[in-house]
């Protein structure tokens, strides 16, 4: 867990809205990677002067043979071309000494790719599960730092906190963001974010939705947001709170939220692991928040995107 300082926002525009993703369960090299909904939210984030993101964590598959859950169909051999146009699944099996080493080399050089062009976005960069699992077995917990320090992104292992404090400045051009531990003297408001990477094997929506309240429930934050579950979900927590001098009694409010994932459970051609274990259709994309430090109003949201059916022009 990370206590990782400030983040210092800095905007022209008084009613600014600022939206916050956690972009996470990327799920890389796995043949059911919806690569085509990360470039959108990616491309969506990059030209959004006023959107930010967390990396949750998953953004590799990180099975490599010697794993028993490794199953050689579940790579995506389009992916592999796409990196290495020479690597076939076939002799990246047969590589026995260094399978480790080409899965970690395959899924830096893609990551980082990936996440350059945004990289003055990041807020955080996170592990989950499945890096901390193939990095804590072959002790190389230095693949994370290396990319953390390639794409010059805070490092906030698998969960950790950030206070993003708004600066609103009618002389400032545009939006900047800095890092760092000194509080500002001044400034519009502060939003405590805590980001967890997520945690259980729920396949029903309570069982999901009860794993975000343990978070809210264990740390001091506005916003907690989490992934791991590859669904979708919102929800404002309450919990009764009187005044500094405690004559009127009041509610402290943290907004939860749950991001989406983009692994598919149910990819065409090929059998996975989702699928055998029956689990529910995965929820693509990123959740976010949004954000007007003018009103200090804080909402996260579920969308949905290619609803219904487009009609004829």
């Amino acid at each position: 867990m990370e206590a990782s300082g400030c983040r210092i926002i800095t905007y022209g525009k008084e009613n600014a809205e600022f939206s916050f993703y956690d972009v996470a369960d990327i799920h890389d090299l796995n043949r059911g990677f919806a690569r085509q909904w990360l470039d959108r939210d990616l491309k969506q984030i990059g030209k959004n002067p006023y959107a930010f993101y967390f990396q949750g964590g998953d953004y590799g598959d990180w099975i490599s043979p010697t794993d028993p859950r490794f199953d050689p169909e579940a790579i995506s051999q389009e992916k592999l071309n796409e990196i290495d146009p020479e690597l076939t699944v076939a002799n990246l099996i047969s590589a026995r000494k260094d399978q480790r080493t080409i899965i970690a080399a395959l899924l830096m050089r893609d990551i980082v790719k990936m996440f350059r062009p945004v990289r003055n976005k990041c807020l955080g960069f996170m592990i989950g599960n499945h890096e901390w699992s193939y990095m804590k077995r072959g002790g190389e917990a230095f693949v994370h730092n290396e990319i953390c320090r390639e794409l010059e992104v805070p490092n906030m292992g698998f969960s950790g906190w950030c206070d993003l404090y708004f600066i609103y400045d009618p002389e400032a051009q545009g939006v900047t963001m800095s890092i760092g531990s000194t509080v500002p003297d001044k400034f519009t408001a502060r939003l405590r974010c805590f980001v967890h990477h997520g945690m259980g094997a729920a396949n029903t929506a309570g069982g999901k939705i009860n794993k975000l309240k343990q978070l809210v429930d264990m740390v001091d934050a506005d916003l907690v947001m989490m992934g791991h579950v590859h669904e979708q979900f919102a929800k404002a927590f309450l919990r009764l709170s009187p005044n500094e001098n405690c004559t009127e009694i009041g509610q402290r409010i943290t907004m939860g939220l749950i991001t989406g994932t983009y692994l598919r459970t149910y990819a065409q051609g090929f059998t996975g692991y989702g699928e055998v274990r029956g689990y529910s259709p995965t929820t693509l994309g990123a959740t976010r928040a949004r954000y007007i430090p003018q009103t200090l109003s804080l909402t996260v949201e579920n969308r949905a995107d290619h609803v219904g059916i487009r009609g004829p022009i």
